[in-house]
């Protein structure tokens, strides 16, 4: 199962608008004229099962009282059954570990490989871009930060975070090192591994064995969900709810689900349980 998310630009009437620009304007005559909007998250998943063909799902965040439950019910409609293992990839994003956390079919997560590879990637560069060091120190450090991407490729990730620290200490004593911004991202590298360390697995491993290690299949349904008509470049504004309505008939479409009683069924369900006493129940 891997899971992504993307953010679409909220709508709200013209009046609310200002009323929110007045109400900012009052409490500081120096605060912003605009105030910023805030956005639309929608999360969207693939289940790649064993036997049968793969599944999507999609919702807006605000609009579901329990993303565990959603997430289980979903499984359940998929046929998984009590004992079959699933495991969830997905990057960092906290409402991702939410899921997981309190789901029940859903019994490990794995973190994303390609954003674990673009921290790297980030460092490098960094390496690359430093005018301070000359070209024999650059190869040595960027060799240390390959033998550390390799490390957590192993499913080695202390030893990875181990060894990013002395390569930072030992750039402690360069001038000028704390002002860089290979600085500060060798320590975003080694925070993000050491934070996520319970996610990291053999990812060496699950390659050769055929398994997924990225979460790009999500990232795929999410752009198949979330499709032209709702793309960021056609600045186009959506409510929670008109979102989630449209998501929903996206992702029975795709699924080969459509049908307007089954529709007609899952827009009843859905507003009851978004209604005010299923929120306090949740």
């Amino acid at each position: 199962m891997s899971v992504d998310s993307a953010w679409l630009s909220f709508s709200s009437s013209p009046k609310s608008r200002k009323a929110a620009r007045d109400l900012a304007e009052l409490k500081s005559p120096w605060a912003q004229k605009l105030t910023r909007d805030r956005h639309v998250n929608i999360v969207a998943g693939r289940a790649t099962l064993a036997d049968r063909t793969p599944r999507l799902y999609a919702y807006v965040h605000k609009m579901v009282p329990s993303a565990p439950a959603r997430l289980d019910q979903f499984l359940f409609a998929s046929g998984v059954a009590p004992d079959e293992r699933v495991t969830v990839i997905s990057d960092d994003a906290g409402e991702f570990g939410k899921a997981v956390d309190g789901n029940q079919l859903a019994r490990g997560r794995i973190l994303d490989w390609f954003h674990i590879a673009m921290k790297f990637k980030a460092a490098k560069n960094s390496v690359l871009g430093s005018q301070t060091m000359e070209p024999h120190e650059r190869i040595a450090v960027e060799i240390e930060i390959d033998h550390a991407k390799w490390l957590v490729w192993h499913g080695k990730s202390r030893q990875s975070v181990f060894r990013i620290k002395a390569l930072d200490a030992t750039l402690l004593a360069r001038e000028g090192y704390v002002h860089s911004t290979l600085y500060w991202n060798l320590r975003r590298l080694y925070f993000y591994i050491g934070h996520n360390a319970g996610t990291l697995v053999n990812y060496a491993m699950r390659y050769h064995k055929g398994l997924p290690i990225s979460s790009s299949i999500a990232e795929s349904a999410v752009n198949l969900v979330v499709s032209h008509r709702m793309a960021k470049r056609q600045q186009m504004r959506w409510t929670d709810e008109g979102a989630h309505c449209l998501a929903q008939v996206r992702v029975a479409v795709l699924n080969e689900e459509f049908s307007v009683k089954k529709l007609v069924g899952l827009t009843e369900t859905s507003a009851v349980a978004n209604s005010p006493n299923a929120r306090r129940a949740a």
